[in-house]
Formats: structure tokens, sequence, C-alpha cells
């Protein structure tokens, strides 16, 4: 599953958008270990980003699934919100638009197009150091 902040994918082709996918995990917050700040000298939990990371990463995994189930290979324009519940509890919210994408793969005669264009632009980069390319004449 392929879960990006972004709005476009490039390299992909979107081939249907299949509307918004929400989740939300509520955590619970030890008032215990932010109590103790002051021990630590002001200090908020050592744990506490590590905790968070991994909540973040749980949750993508959710809006992962819940996309999953409507179809799609992709979320797009992915976005977090957090707020407290309570003075025990926050919730991380994760939401996006689940869509359905298609990676492009270029071909390989798109590869040698491309190097011809590049070998004609030097030709007449050459050229045009000679004086010798069209319309570089006197009149």
């Amino acid at each position: 599953m392929l879960v990006v902040t972004t709005n476009d994918l490039p390299g992909y082709e979107i081939k249907a958008v299949l509307g918004e996918v929400v989740t939300s995990v509520v955590r619970s917050i030890n008032p215990f270990k932010e109590g103790v700040k002051a021990l630590r000298g002001g200090k908020s939990d050592p744990e506490g980003p590590a905790s968070l990371t991994k909540y973040r990463t749980e949750i993508i995994g959710k809006l992962g699934e819940a996309a999953k189930k409507k179809g799609a290979n992709a979320v797009i324009g992915m976005r977090f919100d957090t707020r407290q519940v309570g003075s025990t509890h926050m919730e991380l919210c994760a939401y996006g638009t689940a869509a359905v994408v298609l990676q492009i793969r270029p071909d390989a005669g798109d590869d040698t197009k491309q190097s011809k264009v590049e070998a004609s632009h030097a030709d007449a980069s050459a050229g045009n150091e000679t004086g010798g390319s069209a319309g570089s004449g006197s009149k």
C-alpha cells in the first residue's frame, strides 16, 4: 500500500479516486510520567517521541487497511490530526484519499526517442557554434 502526503504521484497515473478514508486511535496519557517532569529538570517523558512514532506508524497501517477495503492500492494527501480527550487520553486521526494508481513504466522505445532528441539538440548546438545551422545565413 502506497501512503503519501502529496496530492500527486510523479511516475504514477491515478486511475480512480475512491473517496476519503479516516482512521482514529485513542491512547491513554500517563499523567504520572508527565507529573514527574520537575524531577527530570522540566523535560518531558523521554519515551514520548518513540511512542508517538509508534502510534503514527500504527495508524498509517490502519489507514492503508481501510483504503484496501475500498479497493484502493494507495492513499494520497494523507494527514494527521491529534486532540486531547479528557485529561487522560489523546486521539490520533489519520485521513486521506483512497485511490487506485498505476505506475507508469517507460518502454525501451521512449528511452531511444529521448536519446535521439538529446543527440539532435547536441547537433543543433554544434551547428550554431560553427554558423552552419538553418536560418543563420545573411539576407
